[in-house]
């Protein structure tokens, strides 16, 4: 009896799903075949095979939820600014400002890349962005 009997049968069904989930969440190809116990090769045929979804294939990017992001990233960052007002210094001023810009542009790219917008969205976007200015002009005086 050698030693390839004494190994456990493959869950495919959790292959399939690690793989498929991408590099970020699954894992890179030799870590699944590690952690199943398989070689790469097995696993790049098993995918090809079965048809499984390409790791490679970009996903669409949506504008909308990275503008979400960027607006919760700044509202963490000036919280926990506040909460250390007596720490604060040009330093963390300089990272909020760049924050600021860049989720300016994103918001002036998504703009130009979407349709028109209902005047409610318009109006909320306008208010976070007053909102956050306010926070930093609030931080910058100190």
């Amino acid at each position: 009896m050698d030693e390839t009997d004494d190994k456990p049968p493959v869950d495919w069904a959790a292959v399939r799903v690690d793989y498929e989930a991408g590099p970020a969440i699954g894992g890179t190809t030799s870590e699944i075949a590690g952690r199943y116990h398989i070689s790469t090769k097995t696993l790049s045929n098993r995918a090809t095979e079965g048809g499984w979804k390409r790791r490679n294939v970009r996903r669409q990017v949506d504008r909308g939820a990275i503008i979400a992001r960027m607006f919760r990233v700044l509202d963490r960052q000036i919280i926990q600014l506040e909460q250390n007002m007596t720490e604060t210094g040009e330093k963390e001023v300089a990272v909020l400002g760049k924050l600021a810009s860049t989720l300016e542009k994103l918001i002036a790219i998504d703009n130009a890349a979407a349709p028109a917008r209902e005047p409610q969205q318009r109006k909320d976007i306008q208010e976070l962005r007053n909102k956050l200015a306010e926070r930093i002009a609030q931080l910058k005086r100190v």
